[in-house]
């Protein structure tokens, strides 16, 4: 048997992300690469596309593939009408289709009606949940002609179940960001609008770290030199929230450092980890220190909002606003660049919202921001709430990307917020803005005090890049937003 995993992506809308937008903002996904290691060889071959690179535009492109089975992971929900079409596409060539990733599992376990409707008259099987203890189970299944329609594990699989991901299969030289890496799983926290805790579960699973550790010493052996390939993105939703698991993990990466200088990582967090410190085998860690020590580059942190009001209403009080500044002073301090999660639209936000965001961002040099309209993604408590209230009024999946307002929200005409998001997105991409940021005096003064080493220097360049591009596709999706009509807003 033949097995073509799909990673669908959407390039319809004029004011969607572009392929290269997404090579630039992105980086590969592990499901490929565990699917694929899931898979029993001996009776399977497996392939895998990302659309995100190698889009399937055309008839001729569904003619082609010799395949027999087609496996589709949704784990982003504006991907779910795509994913729709290549099931359509691949059933009517008589293929067998899989459906599995957190939108899926999202219908079935708290949307019955839209999963019924929009997932099964699509599929032959479907995948909920994490697929360790069930995938192979289906393989084998399809070779003896007794499929299932659904399959589940009994439990959320513990970390030493998870193969390692076979990266032979991720199409990852195009990104950017050439290497993904995933230590822990489940967070704990369950943030109102976030689906990670009713996907991977409230307990905090984590892999063994001298693993994690050997896997990127083994990739850093291998591959070839060149701009970023030393540089490893952790995509686990908060890599700090088990302090003691951290200090060991950062510790082994210390080692693979001195064997490998030029290796660094980037993964996300709270702010707050900045002020943590653990007791770690009788020894006291700073957080910062350890992620200085082994080779933390970057952060996404989820600052999400500078109101405690709406902090306080999507369940994110432990974010302290008025410890922000010192916090991110500390981050750079230890020389770690942020990019900042903020999201707009909560219930208590006003049009000030816009402004206050951009005070903060420039006023306390955030590299770069990636600005969101709040999604009440399917499954969260966000959308089971705005739902009962009558507030949603755009049920097309294609639009829950942060970039479309698909609610009503309180304070704000979906008009004013949609607008004000975008002209932020303007303002905080516009050169007067990354002057302040990226290249204010202090940074230059430092750069030039550390010549002839060019790592600093090297490092103004790489944000001013960054954030150049980020402007350009704030730019054009800014003038296609506002050219389309506005008619989905009316209330009915």
């Amino acid at each position: 048997m033949k097995i073509l995993f799909i990673t669908p992506e959407t390039f319809d809308k004029e004011e969607g992300y572009t392929k290269e937008d997404l090579t630039f903002i992105g980086f590969p996904s592990l499901t490929a690469g565990v699917i694929g290691a899931l898979t029993p060889l001996e009776i399977a071959e497996f392939k895998a596309i990302d659309e995100a690179i190698e889009p399937i535009r055309t008839s001729e492109d569904f003619d082609g593939f010799q395949t027999d089975i087609i496996a589709l992971s949704v784990n982003m929900s504006y991907k779910a009408n795509r994913a729709m079409k290549i099931a359509s596409e691949f059933r009517r060539r008589r293929k067998i289709v899989v459906w599995g990733g957190v939108h899926v599992t999202a219908l079935y376990d708290h949307h019955r009606e839209r999963f019924e409707k929009e997932i099964e008259p699509y599929a032959d099987a479907v995948v909920l949940g994490e697929a360790e203890e069930v995938w192979p189970q289906l393989i084998w299944d399809i070779y003896n002609n007794s499929p299932k329609k659904i399959y589940r594990a009994g439990d959320r699989p513990k970390s030493d179940s998870w193969p390692q991901p076979r990266y032979d299969l991720i199409s990852s030289d195009k990104f950017l960001v050439k290497n993904s890496r995933q230590a822990t799983r489940g967070c704990p926290l369950d943030c109102e609008f976030c689906s990670v805790t009713s996907f991977s579960g409230s307990v905090f699973r984590r892999r063994d770290a001298k693993i994690v550790a050997n896997d990127i010493r083994e990739t850093l052996s291998q591959r070839k030199q060149g701009f970023g390939r030393s540089f490893f993105a952790f995509v686990d939703d908060n890599i700090c929230f088990d302090r003691g698991y951290f200090a060991e993990l950062a510790l082994h990466l210390i080692e693979v450092k001195k064997e490998f200088p030029k290796f660094c990582w980037g993964g996300q967090s709270n702010l707050y980890s900045i002020d943590k410190s653990v007791r770690y085998k009788g020894v006291e860690y700073s957080l910062g220190d350890l992620m200085e020590r082994s080779g933390c580059i970057a952060m996404f942190v989820g600052i999400e909002s500078v109101s405690k009001e709406s902090l306080a209403g999507a369940n994110k009080s432990f974010n302290e606003v008025e410890k922000y500044p010192d916090q991110i002073k500390k981050f750079h301090d230890y020389g770690i660049m942020l990019n900042a999660g903020m999201v707009f639209g909560f219930d208590t936000d006003t049009e000030n919202v816009f402004g206050d965001t951009y005070e903060f961002l420039v006023k306390n040099k955030v590299e770069i921001s990636l600005l969101n309209i709040l999604v009440p993604l399917p499954g969260t408590t966000l959308y089971k709430r705005y739902y009962a209230e009558g507030r949603l009024f755009d049920h097309n999946w294609e639009n829950y990307d942060g970039r479309h307002v698909v609610y009503y929200p309180s304070l704000m005409t979906p008009e004013q917020l949609e607008r004000g998001f975008f002209d932020l997105w303007k303002a905080l991409y516009s050169w007067p803005s990354i002057v302040k940021r990226v290249v204010n005096p202090s940074q230059v003064i430092a750069a030039l005090k550390s010549l002839p080493n060019m790592s600093k220097i090297n490092q103004i360049v790489s944000r001013t890049y960054m954030n150049k591009r980020y402007a350009e596709i704030s730019s054009r999706i800014a003038r296609a937003r506002r050219s389309s009509s506005k008619d989905r807003f009316a209330r009915t």
